[in-house]
């Protein structure tokens, strides 16, 4: 069934936060996040007449994920400055802020050591709301394997950063 504008245009809003949370996390640059998202969105619009659309959120996100790591590749940029401050309504006092801010960088170095097999699942899991099922169907590989993989990212995170924090 092909969908309609409607139909994407519901999908894009229940998505758009979950997708650029997990673009974001593997660009670690918001205008290449936008525009990879919205990369993906294009994609699955322009596929629509051959995508089955009971299929279409987890393929959102592999497309995604996708278009993220050819764009990683094509930089080519392993050495990272620092992670761009998060928005916030409210001011931090300056040794919060840098506190904070040296966090995010270890925490952004550690997902960003992580193997892309395991780093995928586990941006995936964290961030995009997919079940295990989803996030298996989105990256092609067994259920099973979604969980032995973010089992594994989780334990190599919490050995780097120390006892992980229940979000």
């Amino acid at each position: 069934m092909t969908a309609s504008r409607r139909e994407l245009g519901a999908l894009y809003a229940r998505l758009e936060k979950p997708v650029f949370n997990v673009v974001y996390r593997w660009l670690w640059n918001r205008d290449e996040a936008r525009d990879v998202m919205h990369d993906a969105f294009l994609k699955l619009w322009q596929a629509r007449e051959r995508v089955d659309w009971s299929t279409a959120e987890p393929l959102v996100f592999r497309s995604a994920l996708n278009l993220a790591a050819n764009r990683l590749r094509a930089r080519k940029l392993r050495s990272w400055a620092s992670l761009e401050p998060l928005l916030s309504d409210e001011r931090e006092a300056p040794d919060d802020a840098l506190d904070a801010e040296r966090t995010r960088a270890e925490v952004r170095k550690a997902i960003d050591a992580l193997p892309d097999k395991l780093k995928r699942v586990v941006v995936l899991c964290e961030l995009s709301g997919l079940s295990y099922a989803q996030v298996a169907e989105a990256l092609e590989i067994p259920i099973g394997t979604v969980g032995s993989r973010r089992s594994l990212a989780l334990a190599a995170l919490q050995e780097k950063l120390g006892p992980l924090e229940d979000a």
